[in-house]
């Protein structure tokens, strides 16, 4: 395997949980922009036209592991492509050629790499070393390996490529609906341009651990606040403040403690965010549930017109024996029964769960274990952006 693993900056002592972008509580302040229409930027483009409207897929992201007793090494698509428009790395800085890197036929979403493709691959032993080895985490399923494990995402990014097609297909997966009619008071003050404070309240992954941005890479693309961020400006020009209260490594049970500081910033609109931790802690999903419940009846308490936006989490890797798989879905369908006037859901989860079913997890994490990368991270930015409108 080419180039060491970032060791993790938090210790496996602490539970694996942090994994990894335990940082302070951010908090980000953003200035209100004038009231004109704001120019849409790429990243806005890329998140308010989400992958599963439109014809073309841009810079969907794979990786490539040789599995046992194959050949060459593959990697599948969302979509059949009917024209392929680029294959580079994650940081476009290098462009594959097909023939020469990568082989595809017609009618098929699937990429194979040639003999001496310059595209990077890993084996399976690989990315499941011997208990013990240096720059792993997590115990995989069966108790006999651990987890290739890339805290702060900069080695994975260097080994991911993104591909950019066109197709004709209709997806078939989860489409997120829009939420408006359980936050009408927030959308309404967003298109009428009133000021709107929005708190970002969640773990790792709305600090963003993961994406290029974080860890000053090309493409240098945002997390999915700072996507969320760039959509609502370019649809709404919006007088809109972000707050991010956010840290890597909590839960629910954190969330509860932290809920009073919340409500200091006297917000139009919450998004509540946990869910990853609490998988890897195995809090029950009643457990789970009651405490966002408690979140929010303490931020109402002193702001009763607050709204919520729910976000569900993405799915973990499933090969990490301290994930307990069907916690995802049990958390789902517990935000989901909590939803009604002033609280909506952006279900993450569901949209992740049927990408999963053609695309490996590797394909779009930003650590191996439990964060998105710039792809992972325009799918969350997508189903709350859609949420929101």
């Amino acid at each position: 395997m080419t180039g060491a693993p970032i060791e993790p900056a938090c210790s496996e002592r602490r539970a694996l949980f942090c994994v990894c972008f335990a940082s302070g509580i951010v908090l980000t302040t953003t200035p209100a922009p004038a009231q004109e229409a704001a120019p849409a930027t790429p990243w806005a483009d890329a998140v308010l036209n989400p992958f599963w409207t439109g014809s073309l897929m841009s810079n969907e992201t794979l990786f490539f592991e040789k599995m046992p007793g194959k050949r060459y090494a593959d990697a599948e698509l969302l979509f059949v492509p009917t024209r392929i428009v680029s294959v580079t790395s994650a940081d476009g800085a290098t462009v594959f050629e097909q023939g020469r890197d990568y082989l595809w036929k017609k009618n098929s979403n699937i990429l194979t790499l040639t003999a001496n493709s310059r595209i990077p691959v890993r084996t399976w032993a690989e990315l499941h070393p011997p208990k013990g080895s240096p720059g792993t985490l997590g115990e995989a399923v069966g108790g006999k390996t651990t987890l290739f494990f890339d805290p702060t995402g900069a080695v994975l990014h260097t080994m991911q490529v993104a591909v950019t097609y066109d197709h004709d297909q209709t997806w078939k997966g989860y489409v997120p609906p829009p939420e408006e009619k359980e936050i009408p008071r927030s959308i309404a003050k967003l298109r009428a341009r009133e000021k709107v404070n929005l708190v970002i309240f969640g773990d790792s992954i709305s600090v963003g651990a993961g994406a290029s941005g974080m860890f000053h890479a090309p493409p240098n693309q945002p997390a999915y606040v700072g996507l969320l961020e760039e959509g609502l400006r370019a649809r709404f020009a919006a007088d809109l403040t972000i707050k991010n209260i956010s840290e890597g490594g909590q839960d629910t049970t954190w969330g509860v403690k932290m809920a009073p500081k919340v409500a200091d910033e006297n917000p139009d609109l919450v998004l509540i965010a946990f869910g990853m931790n609490d998988v890897g802690r195995a809090i029950p999903a009643a457990a789970y549930a009651q405490n966002i419940q408690n979140m929010i009846d303490i931020i109402r308490q002193k702001r009763p017109d607050t709204e919520f936006l729910l976000v569900t989490t993405m799915i973990g890797n499933a090969e990490w024996a301290q994930l307990t798989s069907p916690l995802f879905m049990e958390y789902r369908d517990a935000l989901t029964r909590m939803t009604g006037p002033g609280i909506a859901i952006a279900d993450v989860t569901s949209v992740w769960a049927d990408v999963l079913k053609s695309k490996k997890f590797l394909d779009f994490t930003g650590n191996g274990l439990n964060h998105p990368n710039d792809f992972g991270y325009r799918i969350y930015a997508q189903v709350i952006l859609q949420a929101m409108q």
